[in-house]
């Protein structure tokens, strides 16, 4: 996965226009081992096929299909030009980030930098970057806005007490992409808040990925510290993003109007009263994205181009990530999506003009959007059953291809990692048996390991 660090980024660099920068980019990445010499045609080839310019002064100059070969190991390098380059069309770029990457890993960058995008003068701001630690700022530092969408709404939920409830609470926001793994075991260790009528607030800071709002109520009347637990708020906490949701839940609370949240019958009641993103009624087409490198510049900015040709409002989305839509007219939203080979992609467009728009974009998502794709295999089965099918371990004996870590050669026997799914009860049946079940699971280890160690001393 592509990352930013400052030892990525060299400060005050000069190159009279962009085919100067271009090879200052690819020296870059030959010299630490990146790609191999011959990268700089696949990046002029880029650039032949369409401008790489991202916005605000910033450019993503990276190889074509046919160059990724040459690519040794994935990374970035990152030029700074305070005097300008001269991008074409009238464009000024002050940062090229050069990218080396064999598939889709740019993509999480992508989304990285259009946080960036959105705020104003960053060009500028990129020009007079004195550092590289104050480039890198530039760049991470701006603010996200807080997750708050019907998926992140559970209501009716079978829960026992409390602590399932906020189990359940930390599961919505780790589907929306808002949390990691280890954040449901801290939100049980944080203390939790009553805000009255019933309802609870909980959050944390840690295994944030970006700040989310979750809102649980459970099927069956609860209590907790001898009071009632009619709804609960997971927060993923990030900065101040949660402010204004605060102060608006604040402003309900003062009112006496705490029911309407927890007695809510649909997810759109309960985004309402808080503010969030309510999902519009408005038509929809599903799509599966075939691309091979997913929803990189090129295909994206024909997708942009495409609905820009229609008046009227034209979201996107990810069916399986949670958040709510984007405009298909900003390829800097389109971007932010990071959507990859095998992801099922939502259009949705205001009545007026979704007869006309849906079937266009449609076809053109299809149709591969400038490139050439090859179909999924199984596309009526869900995306993770797509995935799940399409990654299978290869055959005894057949030839794989790899991307080496350092130069050299090396050969052995290749071993395939499968992630195993496991399925237990959330709860024990109680302290003796679990304690039982522990030390039959130790035994059987312990007698794997034993057996292990006689092979290896024969």
């Amino acid at each position: 996965m592509l990352e930013l660090a400052r030892e990525q980024i060299a400060m005050g660099q000069v190159a009279s226009d962009k085919a100067a920068a271009l090879r200052l980019l690819a020296d870059r990445l030959v010299s630490d081992g990146l790609v191999a010499e011959g990268y700089l045609q696949g990046l002029e080839a880029r650039e032949a096929q369409g401008s790489t310019f991202l916005g605000q002064g910033i450019a993503i100059p990276h190889g074509t299909p046919q160059t990724r070969d040459l690519v040794f190991a994935t990374g970035v390098r990152l030029l700074q030009f305070p005097e300008g380059v001269d991008w074409g069309d009238g464009h000024i770029v002050y940062l090229a980030i050069g990218i080396a990457a064999r598939s889709d890993e740019h993509l999480r960058l992508l989304q990285l930098l259009t946080r960036a995008l959105g705020e104003t003068d960053l060009a500028e701001a990129l020009r007079r970057a004195s550092s590289a630690d104050a480039l890198l700022k530039l760049l991470q530092g701006a603010p996200r806005e807080l997750a708050l969408d019907a998926q992140l709404i559970g209501l009716n939920l079978p829960a026992e007490d409390f602590a399932e409830l906020a189990w359940r609470g930390a599961r919505l926001l780790q589907r929306g992409g808002c949390v990691d793994s280890g954040f449901a075991a801290l939100l049980q260790q944080a203390e939790p808040l009553p805000l009255g009528e019933g309802l609870w607030w909980l959050h944390s800071e840690r295994e944030v990925l970006q700040p989310g709002l979750a809102f649980v109520t459970p099927q069956q009347p609860l209590r907790h510290r001898d009071q009632p637990l009619n709804g609960l708020f997971c927060l993923a906490s990030l900065g101040a993003a949660h402010q204004a949701l605060l102060e608006r839940l604040c402003q309900v609370l003062i009112e006496g109007r705490g029911q309407t949240l927890y007695q809510a019958t649909s997810s759109r009641d309960v985004l309402q009263v808080l503010g969030g993103e309510a999902p519009p009624d408005w038509p929809s087409v599903r799509v599966i994205l075939a691309n091979p490198h997913g929803l990189h510049a090129r295909p994206a900015k024909v997708l942009a181009q495409l609905a820009k040709g229609f008046e009227g409002e034209i979201r996107i989305r990810l069916t399986d990530s949670g958040h709510p839509g984007v405009s298909v007219k900003s390829l800097s939203r389109l971007l932010s999506l990071g959507a990859r080979r095998g992801q099922e992609l939502e259009l949705i467009a205001e009545p007026a003009i979704a007869s006309d728009a849906l079937p266009v974009l449609l076809e053109a998502i299809e149709q591969g959007l400038g490139e050439d794709v090859e179909p999924l295999p199984a596309l009526a089965l869900p995306v993770a059953e797509v995935v799940r099918e399409t990654l299978q371990a290869p055959l005894p004996g057949s030839q794989v291809q790899g991307v080496g870590a350092a130069p050299g050669i090396a050969s052995g026997p290749a071993h395939v990692r499968i992630e195993r799914q496991f399925d237990y009860p959330l709860r024990g049946e109680s302290c003796a048996q679990e304690r039982a079940r522990l030390r039959a699971a130790l035994a059987a280890v312990d007698a794997e390991l034993q057996t292990l160690v006689q092979r290896s001393d024969k």
